[in-house]
């Protein structure tokens, strides 16, 4: 197993992006040389090492006791100020980016980082997760692959949990926000309504119409024989409950035919004015006649300042909202790990 690296995946790359791949590259080896540094210094306190140092090395022991682990948190802070800049330059271009929904987002999706610079004991270790992000992300970008490593599939493993249980909670808290915004009645549905639907109401229009004449040639050759048996039966049971129908099927011999003939009238004029309404309605000469039509219900619809149509769309738009989160937490992760081991899905995976 062995890492595998590919620079000229950056040949092509915009000139911000190869400027931060250097910038990745520069950060992993000094959070790398920084580790090693903690890790010393924290070894350094133990006598045993002092002794094994002072007898084999005394110019080295005595330089590193008197000027860096003397005063170790000093040089900690260098290299915290270069964390906090880099963290405000990639802050700064995941704003200018959009990367997130609002530009305050960038600190709790790397806390870590934050945490990491706090020059106090255990916050310091955190810096291992910012080389674990650095690494994921020259993976993410195809400049490095460390998927045939066990570290890196270790890594980016747990990565990924970390990171998606984080965002998740983030988007979550916004989608719920978004939620109790709506259903106190922010002005957000008219919004909607002026900034998204009234510049595609057109495009409305035909999509309405068009779902209307297809419906009606799909829905009439299916239903024609059932209308026509419908209008003479309803013409039969008339001619049975008026007075002028039972007179006429009272004239001997000619009056149950008269009854019969009228219903069958009856039910071919019927379908007839039936088959010539669909034609009319599906006719491409009449496109223009019904497009209007449409879009002067659409328009009246939303003309009527009742309450109504503004409930609906908020009462639709926080169900939508609704679903969304319950897609976002799903948990990603295990389902990944189930198709992988083939171990059916833990409760709780939804």
């Amino acid at each position: 197993m062995a890492i595998h690296v590919h620079p000229e995946k950056l040949k092509h790359s915009p000139l911000l992006d190869r400027l931060g791949f250097l910038l990745d590259v520069g950060m992993v080896a000094l959070v790398i040389a920084n580790l090693a540094l903690i890790l010393f210094d924290w070894l350094f306190a133990v006598h045993l090492i002092q002794a094994v140092l002072e007898r084999h090395a005394p110019g080295f022991f005595v330089f590193y006791r008197d000027t860096i682990h003397a005063d170790f948190v000093f040089y900690d802070l260098l290299f915290v100020s270069v964390y906090l800049a880099e963290f405000l330059i990639s802050w700064a271009v995941a704003v200018s980016r959009r990367t997130y929904h609002r530009w305050f987002f960038y600190p709790f999706v790397r806390w870590y980082d934050l945490l990491g610079c706090i020059p106090v004991g255990g916050f310091r270790w955190l810096r291992i997760l910012r080389l674990i992000s650095l690494l994921y992300r020259l993976q993410r970008l195809g400049i490095i692959d460390l998927r045939d490593t066990l570290l890196g599939q270790t890594v980016i493993k747990y990565y990924r949990v970390l990171v998606e249980e984080v965002s998740d909670r983030v988007v979550i808290n916004v989608l719920e926000g978004a939620q109790r915004e709506i259903s106190q009645g922010s002005p957000l549905v008219q919004r909607i309504e002026h900034s998204v639907l009234q510049p595609r109401k057109a495009d409305l229009v035909e999509f309405l119409v068009d779902r209307i004449t297809h419906a009606a040639e799909a829905t009439h050759g299916e239903y024609r024989q059932a209308l026509g048996n419908y209008l003479g039966r309803l013409t039969d049971d008339a001619l049975t409950r008026t007075r002028a129908g039972a007179r006429l099927a009272a004239i001997p011999v000619a009056g149950p035919r008269a009854v019969a003939l009228l219903g069958e009238s009856v039910r071919d004029i019927g379908t007839a004015l039936v088959d010539q309404f669909i034609d009319d309605l599906t006719a491409p000469t009449h496109r223009a006649r019904l497009d209007q039509l449409t879009s002067d219900l659409i328009g009246h619809v939303a003309a009527r300042r009742d309450g109504s149509l503004d409930s609906l769309v908020r009462a639709t738009l926080i169900d939508i909202l609704e679903e969304v989160k319950k897609e976002v937490a799903v948990k990603q992760w295990k389902l990944d790990e189930q198709q992988i081991t083939g171990h059916p899905a833990e409760p709780g995976v939804e």
